[in-house]
Parts: structure tokens; C-alpha cells; sequence
């Protein structure tokens, strides 16, 4: 597997099902690293994070350390975290404020767009030295959405707007329910690391199969999921308990794909009649000032509930947050949730959405935990060789046209959404980076 043959690399990957080395084979992550995460468009950060002159974020692009900083200009840059000297990392700290970007191991300093602009003791300089050579390296490319930068560290490949363009609707309905039309990814994180494989946690953002079962905890005896939404006054049918079986409401929810490995479901079944508090009654009417209450009404009508963006982030409509994914190893994976503030909401509801958040998805919540549980007892399965395959087939051969949408539609507890991101994962290590 070295030498990534793409005939080799193809027979792990059958109609329904994907060969367990897709999971555990080592030298398969590495091409990975290489032909998916050193090629595809990645999500790096949110403008908010970066909000003045001189504020940044670091994080990683595969295994490429990167900043993404806010110039004087106010152009968002996304540079490589090495110093062009000794190779050192630029800057450690995850976010931050600096007017300059100053490397510690040998003084160098760099501009907020990647220039050198100065070399303490220069005359230890070769001659012909040339500043204007060394600065920071940048990102081949970058792509901005409403607020979402991506970058990809291939110079060549797919249009950021190709690779965007099928879930662009998604990102509208998470901003627009904001009534100033912006988001903030200003209010904390969670980081948590398990140890699994990053693709598992990329098939479960859209497998609602699981959930009656792998989160059985959070359904109460009349079958119902807490509540989730500030001003629910109660969760989803999840289970008929009088018949034992999942619900008709919870089976009849759709997945959607729309081409590139992306994907989504449509909302839980919720009665949004009876939504109300004080904090969402007054967000609804700070909402309908903004938009008129014919817009707000069709804002706040529930339509998606997991977006991902493939490879490495989502969307939750739910609970609302970002979700992103960073492989470190075939066996080991850290995510990070960032909490969405929608700018313009009273912060009565903005706080209930972070404290809803804290309950669903940090790493010691009510649903977070079973997730994790569940990816680390998949990867230990997963080292048995006494069978080879991993069946994806659920709803094979019922996938149907959603003209409506441009997208491709089955039903959520069907396997569909699994199926389209191995398709798009054999098209990226297909082809060298």
C-alpha cells in the first residue's frame, strides 16, 4: 500500500460495503494525510475568530501547522506556521493577538501577511540576501463563505466554489436565523481526542440509524429525547414504546447528498407550534424586526439537522455548533466543538444555546459520550481479522432524485450518506497529490 496503487486502493471499497483496512491499515492513513488532507478544501477557521488587525488562530491542516490571521487591510490570511529560518513553529499559542508574528528561536519577525521584515544581526547574512524570499509560505488557496474560510494545500484541484456550491443553502440556514446575518465563533470550545479512526466520527454526523440505540439513555420511558432547542418544551419521538421499535416520525426522517462526500438530514420531528420562552419569544421578535415575521417564520422552520462538509467539519441545526475533525493518527482523532453565537440575538439566547451545548456535546454530555464509547469499541472491533468487511448497504438501490434540492435523497436510518463519502474518499486517494 506504499505506493498507493489506485487498483489496490479500489478493491477496499465494494457497492455496500468497505474493506476494514480503510479504518486500520497505517500506511493507508498516510496517504491520506497526503491525498485527501493535503489536497481537499478544509475548513481553517470563522472571520469572527479573527475580528481586528492583528488577531489570529492556529490550528492544523492535516498535519500542516497553520495561522490564520486578520491583516491591516482587513484580508483574512491563511500562512504556514514555520519560520522560514530554522523551521520553527511561528507561533504556539491557539489564538491570539500579535501586530507582528515574531519566531522565538532566532528573533525573526514576519508581517501580518506573511513578510519578513526583519532579521536581527543582518550582517551575519550571506550576501545578496533576500528578505522578500524568505517570507512566510501561504496556503495555495483559500475560499470564504459567509464567513467560512477554507483553505487547500494543493496549488491545483477542484474550485473552492465547485466544492462548496452543494451546501451552500446549508450555511445559509444556520446565518440567516442570525438576525444581524453574522455568526460569532467567539464563546469557548470543546476539544476532546478519541481513540478511533477519523472517518468514524465522519460517518456518525449523519447516521441517525444509531440513535434510538446509542443514545438510548437520553430517551425517556414515553420514548421522547430531552430537549435540545431553547423553547422546546419537550424532544424527538425517538421509540414507540408500547410496540418496542423505533419511531414512525424518527424512520420517516430523509438524508440528502449533493455530490463531493457532503451531506445532510432533515430536522427532528418537533412540534414547533408550541416552541416558546422567554429568550426565544424575544429572540423571535428581535428576528422579525430584522426580516419581517413572513421570513423570520421560515428562518426558525426546521429543516436541517447535520450538515457535513466533507472531509473535516459540520454543522449542527440543533443544538448549533461547528464540529471539526483533525486525524492525527489511524488510530486516534481529536474534534473540536465551537459553540455558534448568532450575532444580533438577545443573549438570553445565545447563552441557553451554549448551555444546551454543554449538556448534547462536550465530551462529559448526555450525548457526546455514547458517540465516543461507540468509535472507540469500533476500532477495537475493527482489529479482528476474522472478518474483513465493514457492510455500509443499508438502502442500497432506494436513493431517489430530489429535484427540488439538486440533491440525491433516502431515508436518514438508510446508509446512503456512508456510501457517498467513500466515493468521494476513492476519488481523492485515487490520484496523487
Amino acid at each position: 500500500m506504499r505506493n498507493g496503487h489506485a487498483e489496490e486502493i479500489a478493491k477496499l471499497i465494494e457497492p455496500g460495503r468497505v474493506h476494514r483496512r480503510v479504518y486500520t491499515d497505517p500506511d493507508l492513513f498516510e496517504l491520506e494525510m497526503e491525498r485527501i488532507f493535503g489536497r481537499a478544501w478544509l475548513f481553517v477557521g470563522h472571520t469572527s475568530q479573527v475580528p481586528n488587525p492583528g488577531d489570529f488562530i492556529t490550528t492544523d491542516l492535516g498535519r500542516q501547522p497553520v495561522i490564520m490571521v486578520r491583516h491591516r487591510d482587513g484580508s483574512v490570511q491563511v500562512l504556514l506556521n514555520r519560520c522560514t529560518h530554522r523551521g520553527a513553529k511561528v507561533l504556539n499559542e491557539r489564538r491570539g493577538h500579535a501586530p507582528r508574528l515574531t519566531c522565538c528561536y532566532h528573533g525573526w519577525t514576519f508581517d501580518t501577511d506573511g513578510r519578513l521584515i526583519n532579521v536581527p544581526v543582518p550582517e551575519g547574512c550571506a550576501e545578496g540576501f533576500d528578505k522578500d524570499a524568505f517570507g512566510l509560505a501561504h496556503a495555495p488557496r483559500v475560499g470564504e463563505y459567509r464567513g467560512f474560510v477554507f483553505a487547500s494545500l494543493a496549488a491545483k484541484g477542484q474550485s473552492f466554489e465547485d466544492h462548496i456550491g452543494p451546501v451552500k443553502g446549508n450555511i445559509d440556514d444556520l446565518v440567516d436565523r442570525a438576525p444581524d446575518g453574522a455568526l460569532a465563533l467567539d464563546a469557548g470550545m470543546h476539544r476532546y481526542v478519541y481513540n478511533g479512526n477519523w472517518k468514524l466520527q465522519v460517518e456518525n454526523v449523519l447516521d441517525s440509524y444509531h440513535v434510538p440505540f446509542g443514545h438510548a439513555s437520553t430517551v425517556n420511558k414515553d420514548g421522547v429525547q430531552f430537549a435540545r432547542r431553547e423553547g422546546d418544551q419537550k424532544g424527538a419521538k425517538v421509540v414507540e414504546t408500547e410496540k418496542k421499535q423505533t419511531a414512525v416520525s424518527w424512520k420517516d426522517r430523509k438524508s440528502f447528498i449533493a455530490g463531493n462526500g457532503h451531506g445532510w438530514t432533515s430536522n427532528t420531528s418537533l412540534d414547533d407550534g408550541k416552541r416558546s420562552s422567554p429568550a426565544f419569544d424575544a429572540y423571535k421578535k428581535v428576528l422579525a424586526e430584522k426580516v419581517g415575521a413572513a421570513r423570520a417564520d421560515d428562518i426558525l422552520t426546521p429543516r436541517l439537522h447535520n450538515s457535513l462538509i466533507y472531509p473535516n467539519m459540520s454543522i449542527m441545526g440543533l443544538n448549533i455548533h461547528v464540529r471539526v475533525i483533525k486525524p492525527i493518527a489511524v488510530d486516534r482523532t481529536e474534534v473540536t466543538i465551537y459553540p455558534i453565537r448568532l450575532v444580533g440575538a438577545p443573549d438570553a439566547m445565545n447563552f441557553g444555546n451554549i448551555r444546551l451545548l454543554n449538556v448534547t456535546h462536550s465530551a462529559a454530555s448526555f450525548v457526546q459520550t455514547d458517540d465516543l464509547e461507540s468509535f472507540v469499541r469500533a476500532q477495537k472491533g475493527l482489529q479482528s481479522t476474522m472478518t474483513d468487511w465493514v457492510d455500509i448497504s443499508r438502502g442500497l438501490g432506494a436513493e431517489e432524485p430530489d429535484r427540488e434540492r439538486n440533491a440525491t435523497r433516502e431515508l436518514a436510518t438508510h446508509e446512503m450518506v456512508v456510501r457517498a463519502q467513500y466515493k468521494a474518499w476513492l476519488g481523492y486517494m485515487h490520484e496523487a497529490a
